[in-house]
């Protein structure tokens, strides 16, 4: 079975920067690790919200790693972000993007293009009730190239509350020691 990016974007795929497609046409597991500046809303509900899903804290230069594994027809992105650990199961439907983190779900449309892979949210669930536009988060990430390096800019907002986050990064693959 072809990568779970490969399946949505088919062709479309060849077009991305050499390591994006390296990170995401593979039915190996990467690692990557780096850094990534965060930037958090000053707004007491925006950073509780972002605590109680385990998103990554305010900081600049913070250590990161993300993970993505491998698992037939999904994959599990395990991220951390200094202290801040989370994961995600993502799989395809209906030529969809679907990420499922707890007990929220976020429905992706993906584009490929020459310069990035563009993650727009275009539907937010939670425990399985899907949110209404006026209400759902808003998200247009980007996972790009810079100099050889993964690089991602992931912002976040809400309509009724303004930027909640955005955290963007630098990454290169680590090498596993075999064990």
């Amino acid at each position: 079975m072809a990568p779970l990016f490969r399946r949505l974007l088919e062709s479309e795929m060849d077009a991305l920067p050499p390591v994006v497609r390296a990170v995401h046409d593979t039915d190996s597991d990467v690692l990557l690790a780096g850094t990534a500046d965060i930037v958090g809303s000053r707004n007491p509900l925006a950073r509780l919200l972002c605590r109680s899903m385990g998103l990554p804290a305010p900081g600049t230069d913070v250590p990161a790693t993300v993970h993505f594994v491998r698992q037939g027809a999904r994959e599990t992105w395990r991220r951390s972000f200094g202290r801040r650990r989370y994961a995600s199961r993502l799989y395809a439907r209906d030529g969809l993007l679907i990420e499922r983190m707890g007990l929220v779900t976020n429905i992706f449309s993906i584009v490929a293009t020459q310069d990035a892979l563009h993650l727009d949210l275009v539907g937010f669930r939670i425990l399985g009730l899907p949110m209404p536009r006026a209400l759902r988060p808003q998200c247009a990430a980007q996972e790009s190239e810079a100099d050889g390096a993964f690089t991602f800019d992931i912002p976040i907002s809400l309509p009724w509350l303004g930027p909640v986050l955005r955290y963007s990064g630098r990454l290169v693959p680590v090498e596993r020691p075999l064990s």
